[in-house]
């Protein structure tokens, strides 16, 4: 048996802008594909914030 691998669903903005709202998680949106993003912490955020 062979793997296929699947495409990712492209969605619209629309779509996403609708559908984001509803997530537990948030994501980021680029070329009509999703990504979940990671939570960023106090120190991470300390150092942004200081570059």
């Amino acid at each position: 048996m062979i793997a296929i691998p699947q495409q990712p669903l492209k969605m619209t903005v629309e779509e996403y802008l609708e559908w984001e709202p509803q997530q537990d998680v948030r994501y980021e949106y680029a070329n009509g594909e999703v990504f979940a993003m990671t939570g960023g912490t106090i120190p991470h955020n300390d150092i942004a914030l200081n570059l």
